[in-house]
């Protein structure tokens, strides 16, 4: 009976050691896979990213390379205006400045103002002009007798008045871009260009106040 009674306390004690170990190595088996699975989600986020970020380099390539396209083509048929003569004037009234277009593409909506020292006025020309490539025009500015009125003395930064005289002229290409560029003229200098041809939201003649 007393060995029995061993062997079955024995029993029991090993089914509850057993068990408990089988709960342990579930539990640790659980833990594992757990951990497992967090370290696969973490492989696939970081991979995801990775994607995600060679995705977005390769897209931002793309526009670059676009952008680059873009402005190539823009500069392949960008007109440049300038200035050949000085102002001119026969009746200190209406003044000319003889101009041409030196680039490779049409000038549209060329439009003009005019300041000189000594002069309160800024004189706004008279019409909007169009030049293809190489063609000259003179623009005439009229002294307090123009189509227009110019509002400000600043545009884009620039005064329109200087110490003798300044020309500055907007147009746009085939395009639409829009370009602003500054002359000033002396008569020990001629013509030299303030600063690089600006690309510009509006034109001058998109600003003037038309006369009724």
């Amino acid at each position: 009976m007393g060995l029995t009674l061993v062997l079955a306390i024995v029993a029991v004690i090993s089914i509850v050691i057993s068990s408990r170990l089988s709960r342990d190595a579930l539990a640790a088996s659980d833990r594992q896979s757990r951990e497992a699975i967090e370290a696969i989600q973490k492989q696939l986020e970081a991979s995801e990213r990775q994607t995600r970020e060679t995705i977005e380099a390769v897209n931002r390539q793309i526009e670059a390379s676009e952008r680059q396209a873009q402005e190539a083509l823009y500069n392949q048929h960008k007109p440049v205006i300038v200035p050949l003569t000085r102002p001119l004037s026969h009746d200190a009234i209406t003044y000319e400045v003889n101009t041409q277009n030196k680039g490779s593409g049409v000038a549209l909506n060329t439009y003009g103002l005019l300041t000189i020292s000594g002069l309160p006025s800024i004189m706004c020309s008279n019409e909007v002009f169009f030049l293809v490539p190489d063609k000259e025009e003179i623009i005439l500015f009229s002294l307090d007798h123009g189509k227009a009125v110019f509002p400000y003395n600043v545009f884009e930064g620039y005064n329109v008045f200087s110490s003798g005289v300044r020309f500055m002229v907007t147009y746009n290409d085939a395009f639409g871009n829009k370009y602003l560029a500054v002359f000033d003229y002396s008569l020990d200098l001629g013509w030299r260009q303030i600063d690089e041809i600006k690309r510009v939201e509006q034109r001058l003649d998109e600003q003037v106040i038309l006369k009724h």
